[in-house]
């Protein structure tokens, strides 16, 4: 076997090759993120191979994954590994050695030894997974833009916001595009005001609520004092740039509900209140359920659901030392964009679902935080999920057993 260590970067990445002894082959040198670079770390793996080639890499970024395409396209084996695994590596070096050539020595060292267990997901999960991470970006950008708002109306119409239960609904939002600011909204005419009243909300007395807001923008602090012209061009640019990112938003929601669904996410789609969108993301972010299925290391199949949520970052985190014991945390060193599903999930399936409202009601009575206990309620999930994989069986919402949350470990 020819083991081959890669270190990934944005322009060039460096390749050490050694043989099944961990012997170097090859002096470990620089190519090219390129077609001819790859051709060239090729050509350098065929001078020394002399059969099956292993070839491990980290999982950085995206810049993995054209370079991973073209050698499983020629015949190499590729194992994608968390970044986690390789640093603990790189830190046993005494001298505290640390570069890019030093980094791939270490991750071939790895393929040697057998500790190079990633697996990339298949095209079928990969597809929804570029859907749901793009849509992750528009929504993070979208609450910057909210916040954004806010931060101006502070300036412009600083009582604006409580006026309304939620700002970002249709009519404050409807307002705000026609008047952007205090002294906009008090020269107004009142009858202008209550059509967007009556388009925007419904069974509001619209002449009644243009008489609320005209009074509460003559006497607001801004229009003694009004601000500088240029804020309400900066709210107009700020809405416009939220509409886009909604529109963005709702193109992606309908392509990812349009995609072939996964096996798990059809699984958790007959949970109730696990709504149609989650169940997509958190099925993307765990790819291929079979490479959770037995210990990469041991080969057991026992405690594949405690493989999956310390995937996500969900299992609790021991901290002690002698007589010394730390706070039970959970540990967080896994995918975020899968954490934040599953807790968007478990948030909501404890509110419909019998068999999870008992969980977290357990969990609850026992003086456990919310966020705590919504995690359990992830926790139960994937082992329902899981039984559901070995199975076969659908979900089916049953009375909670007494025994299926007691055994959930406090």
């Amino acid at each position: 076997m020819i083991a081959v260590g890669i270190d990934l970067g944005k322009d060039r990445h460096a390749a050490a090759i050694f043989d099944g002894c961990g012997r170097r082959l090859a002096k470990t040198a620089f190519h090219d993120n390129s077609h001819d670079g790859a051709k060239r770390l090729w050509e350098a793996v065929e001078a020394v191979s002399d059969g099956e080639v292993h070839v491990g890499m980290e999982a950085t970024g995206n810049c993995w994954k054209p370079l991973h395409d073209f050698l499983v396209a020629r015949g190499a084996k590729v194992s994608v590994i968390n970044p986690i695994v390789s640093s603990a590596s790189m830190a046993g070096d005494i001298r505290g050695r640390k570069t890019d050539k030093r980094d791939a020595e270490v991750i071939a060292d790895l393929v040697v030894r057998g500790r190079c267990h990633g697996r990339v997901a298949d095209a079928a999960s990969t597809s929804p997974k570029y859907l749901v991470r793009q849509r992750g970006a528009l929504v993070g950008m979208r609450t910057m833009m909210k916040n954004r708002l806010r931060d101006l109306l502070l300036d412009a119409f600083p009582e604006y916001p409580a006026l309304f239960d939620d700002l970002f609904a249709p009519l404050p939002i409807a307002l705000l595009e026609k008047y952007p600011g205090a002294t906009a909204l008090a020269k107004a005419r009142r009858d202008s005001i209550a059509k967007v009243v009556a388009e925007k909300s419904r069974g509001k007395d619209a002449d009644a609520e243009a008489r609320r807001l005209v009074s509460a923008a003559k006497n607001s602090i801004r229009t003694a004092h009004p601000p500088a012209p240029v804020l309400s061009k900066c709210i107009l640019s700020t809405l416009r740039t939220m509409a886009d990112l909604d529109r963005g938003i709702a193109d992606l929601d309908k392509a990812i509900t349009e995609c072939e669904p996964l096996e798990m996410a059809a699984a958790l789609s007959k949970i109730n209140g696990a709504g149609k969108l989650n169940p997509m993301v958190v099925a993307a972010e765990f790819g291929d359920l079979k490479r959770f299925e037995t210990n990469p290391r041991s080969g057991e199949k026992a405690g594949m659901a405690k493989r999956m949520l310390a995937f996500a970052g969900c299992e609790p985190r021991v901290r002690e030392s002698g007589k010394w014991q730390g706070m039970l945390k959970m540990s967080k060193r896994g995918n975020g964009h899968l954490r934040q599903a599953l807790y968007l999930m478990a948030n909501s399936i404890r509110q419909h679902d019998p068999f999870f409202k008992a969980v977290y009601e357990t969990k609850k009575a026992k003086g456990k935080h919310h966020t705590v206990a919504l995690f359990y309620v992830a926790r139960k999930l994937l082992e329902v999920v899981c039984s559901i994989h070995k199975s076969g069986r659908e979900y089916a919402t049953t009375p909670p057993s007494p025994t299926a949350i007691v055994n959930l470990e406090t």
